[in-house]
């Protein structure tokens, strides 16, 4: 009796909403942001190798052949692995309201690549001048902030090789907003994927 009591007492796990999720991740956009800004404007980074408009048409094709890409290899995945080994955050995404998906989608990527590519990776590369040491050091800093993760190995391999192309993508096309498109087309292409039942996970 008092076990079933307990039962019926615990509070029920919260599931995650993008709505709620969207006005936090505004905040930490426009915080990076301002930072990024700040770390330009005082010498810290160059705007040449962060907001390069050299060549439009490779920025272009760069970012929709790197999107594609991992947009297929994010299917592939998803066709090999169990349902079992997805987080359970993940597998919600779909059946959220088409606007918030891409608001939401936009924000954190907005957010995550200011941090990660912008932030960290540049001052990485400006510390050390090593091109191998911004890349590997911000991907494994990108993968140990995705720490529920941790518990879903196969899913680590699906934020590896991206958190990867982003990295080199940046410094490939001295512009931030390569990865950042390509990021975001990454996301929502393959929750669309999902919200239209174009592909479902593979059962356990």
């Amino acid at each position: 009796m008092r076990a079933s009591v307990i039962e019926e007492t615990k509070s029920p796990k919260e599931e995650f909403s993008m709505s709620k999720a969207i006005p936090i991740f505004a905040i930490l956009s426009l915080t990076c942001g301002v930072l990024l800004f700040v770390f330009i404007k005082s010498g810290l980074m160059s705007i040449e190798d962060s907001f390069s408009f050299a060549n439009p048409f490779k920025l272009l094709v760069s970012s929709l052949i790197a999107s594609i890409g991992l947009i297929v290899f994010g299917v592939v995945l998803t066709l090999i692995t169990p349902t079992k080994f997805v987080d359970d955050t993940n597998k919600t995404y779909q059946n959220e309201p088409l606007f918030n998906i891409i608001i939401f989608m936009f924000l954190a990527v907005l957010f995550e690549e200011f941090l990660f590519r912008g932030i960290i990776q540049g001052y990485i590369f400006h510390t050390f001048n090593n091109y191998w040491a911004a890349i590997i050091g911000t991907t494994v800093l990108f993968t140990v902030y995705h720490f529920q993760y941790f518990k879903k190995p196969l899913m680590l391999f699906n934020l590896v090789v991206p958190a990867f192309v982003f990295c080199w993508i940046y410094f490939y096309s001295s512009n931030l907003l390569v990865p950042i498109a390509t990021h975001f087309l990454m996301n929502v292409g393959m929750t669309l994927l999902f919200k239209y039942n174009l592909i479902k996970l593979k059962e356990s």
